[in-house]
């Protein structure tokens, strides 16, 4: 049953491989749990309510994204929104946080739409694709960058290194370490070479252990902790009708292209990972992750979450073999039994997942052997990649490299003439609404 729903056999894997790859995703995204939770305390949310709805919503949508979509994605609620509904929106006094999870019941609701009415699949179709081949780089980069700092590697202004007298980075240190010698050790036997399996996971659970040992990692006091009406305290509290005033509308635009961009460049990324892209750089059925995106954000919305969108963690996954739903089935069950054992999975630290992260990040800049490097086509994707590298937001590199490319092709008409180096309509339009990132 199982190889003929997800059909293991065609993607090269099987259930073993599938399953382990779908908890060596979960691993490396569980941090969720914690951030999401926190963020939204300071928001005035109850933080064990938000946790809740997170891994009851995370693991919701994941599993469509294994059942409908049939893709190795994790979904869960997305990095960067959270922090402007909590900061930007809620701190200031500009709106309460019931207006802001209602923003996010109306951003999915479009969304839901425009996929609906393949608005976001065309667009994806017209995008160059040199583009589309090195968006899974820019997505690498974005990784390895994010890594680098929840790691404690360097600075978060990138001014130096880190202070490597502190613990915790002295474990990422050994993290990285374990994760190098794992990912990349090779056995010979009987003339035969063997890697390790799920090297990733490994790498993740020792350094936690060791991080236990060292007093940077604090055992919780009790394993299992469980109390579902605190949901109730977060979950259809949605304030829709409060969104529509003239200051909250600049944040309801950017929540929108955020999370558009975000998961168009995410699933071409993970697909161009795993090997699942057409010969034209297109995902096929991209319309079933995106529906599965825009109906999570909205009824995430609903439960008290911010936007759910698809997970670049996603990517450890893929690198342990996933390639198929089925992953996603794993990762979905890790979500819900988190909602049992949510001190035990919140323990992994930052410095566990980050080296894993980071090499994850560096093995994804392997698609851009694909690409043409020919001047007129590396260009936009140099800048898309130099813009997601100093600025940690791939959205925006992605639109740079969009709007160069359309620039690159106006400027090559003018001067030959020739109608081939004009760029669809499609494109003038995406670039037109992808121009928008710069100012919302």
């Amino acid at each position: 049953m199982l190889e003929k729903y997800f059909e293991l056999k065609k993607r090269g894997t099987n259930v073993r491989t599938e399953i382990l790859a779908g908890i060596t995703t979960f691993a490396t995204m569980a941090y969720i749990l914690v951030v999401q939770s926190s963020m939204m305390k300071d928001a005035g949310m109850n933080p064990q309510g938000v946790m809740l709805a997170t891994a009851l919503m995370s693991g919701v949508f994941t599993l469509m994204s294994a059942l409908y979509a049939r893709m190795p994605f994790a979904l869960a609620p997305g990095m960067g929104s959270n922090a402007i509904m909590a900061y930007s929106l809620v701190a200031t006094g500009q709106a309460t946080w019931q207006v802001g999870v209602g923003m996010f019941v109306i951003t999915g609701a479009i969304l839901a739409l425009l996929t609906l009415f393949k608005v976001r699949e065309d667009m994806v179709r017209v995008m160059p694709k040199n583009l589309k081949i090195g968006i899974g780089a820019a997505v690498g980069i974005f990784l390895a960058r994010l890594a680098i700092v929840n790691g404690g590697y360097v600075k978060k202004d990138f001014s130096g290194l880190g202070d490597l007298s502190d613990p915790s980075i002295q474990l990422a240190i050994i993290g990285l370490v374990i994760t190098l010698v794992l990912k990349f050790v090779r056995f010979e036997i009987k003339g035969k070479k063997y890697e390790i399996r799920g090297a990733m996971l490994i790498s993740i659970l020792l350094t936690t252990a060791i991080g236990c040992l060292m007093g940077v990692v604090k055992l919780p006091a009790s394993l299992i902790s469980f109390n579902l009406s605190s949901i109730g305290d977060v979950a259809f509290k949605a304030d829709v009708v409060g969104v529509f005033t003239l200051a909250n509308l600049p944040l309801l635009v950017f929540f929108l292209f955020g999370d558009f961009f975000s998961t168009m460049g995410t699933s071409l990324g993970l697909a161009g990972k795993a090997g699942l892209l057409d010969e034209n750089g297109n995902l096929p059925g991209i319309s079933r992750v995106f529906l599965t995106d825009a109906i999570g954000t909205s009824v995430g919305g609903i439960f008290g979450i911010t936007n759910i969108q698809t997970y670049v963690e996603s990517a450890a996954g893929i690198e342990a073999g996933g390639r198929t739903g089925l992953t996603s089935v794993a990762t979905a069950c890790m979500f819900f039994l988190s909602m049992f054992f949510a001190p035990l999975f919140m323990i992994i630290p930052n410095a566990a997942t980050a080296p894993v992260l980071f090499v994850i990040g560096a093995s994804m800049l392997e698609v851009l052997k694909s690409v043409d490097f020919s001047p007129i086509e590396w260009t936009p994707l140099a800048l898309m990649l130099l813009a997601t590298a100093f600025t940690g937001d791939f959205v925006l590199g992605v639109a740079l490299g969009v709007l160069t490319h359309v620039l690159i092709s106006l400027v090559q008409f003018a001067f030959t003439r020739e109608r081939s180096q004009l760029p669809t309509l499609g494109t003038y339009l995406m670039a037109a609404v992808m121009s928008l990132k710069f100012f919302v």
